[in-house]
């Protein structure tokens, strides 16, 4: 039972006690007047702080809410500025062979602070489009494949194919496709080529989703809270050469 509630059933109470000693002759019709302004001062006091607390605690809440919504448009940004950086370099390499064998090591950061927090955007379930929440969910687990497809080429690349190159002594030199097959064998040609491949489609899906989602976002969190700021992006490649985060 809330605070409303049980001032009204206090001020029905003292009503009801009012016109029971009135009609016994225990209390005039002054002393019930004074009573029933007293008991609606109380309430209506209470209904107006009951009012000024629940109006309070909505808007903390939508203050949470909005500043939840910010900080995912933020991480999608920096996941998709990320995903950009590596894609700009996987692209300097005109073929997959290119890619395999001539393109180096990348060392992208861990980016573990670059992590959705699901339970802060809970609410979104209760909006017109409740599976967006689903979708930041796959678009989190993309980007982190997407990275980690990276550092496993880098590995295999590092640890095996260039110990295979250097030992071989064909590094710098051209070399016909089946004779590199051959001289690195099999389990590296096509190790190296398998792993540059993998990399570059699941970076290429990251760039092509992250955009989408951060759209989809940025258009529902317009949508629960007119008038508001919110982040937005202007998709380096996509939308002009300049990149700018801004506020809008």
């Amino acid at each position: 039972m809330n605070v409303k509630h049980l001032y009204s059933i206090i001020t029905i109470i003292g009503l009801i006690i009012c016109i029971v000693l009135y009609g016994k002759g225990d209390l005039v019709l002054k002393d019930i007047g004074t009573a029933v302004l007293a008991l609606f001062g109380t309430f209506l006091g209470a209904t107006l702080a009951f009012r000024l607390n629940e109006q309070k605690e909505k808007n903390n809440e939508e203050k949470k809410q909005r500043e939840a919504l910010n900080r995912a448009l933020f991480i999608l940004i920096r996941q998709h500025n990320a995903i950009i950086q590596l894609k700009r370099e996987m692209d300097k390499h005109s073929s997959d062979l290119h890619l395999a064998f001539n393109m180096p090591a990348l060392s992208p950061p861990s980016y573990t602070d670059l992590v959705q927090h699901i339970a802060d955007l809970e609410f979104l379930i209760e909006s017109s489009n409740p599976n967006l929440l689903f979708e930041l969910t796959i678009e989190q687990e993309r980007f982190h494949q997407a990275i980690e497809s990276i550092r496993v080429r880098n590995a295999f690349y590092v640890n095996e194919v260039q110990l295979k190159i250097a030992a071989t002594g064909i590094n710098g030199k051209i070399i016909a496709l089946e004779e590199l097959s051959s001289l690195l064998g099999e389990r590296i040609f096509f190790g190296a080529m398998t792993g540059a491949k993998n990399a570059m489609s699941h970076i290429m899906d990251s760039n092509e989703s992250l955009p989408k989602i951060m759209i989809k976002l940025r258009i529902l969190a317009k949508e629960l809270f007119p008038g508001h700021k919110f982040l937005n992006y202007e998709i380096p490649e996509i939308i002009s050469s300049k990149k700018t985060n801004k506020v809008s």
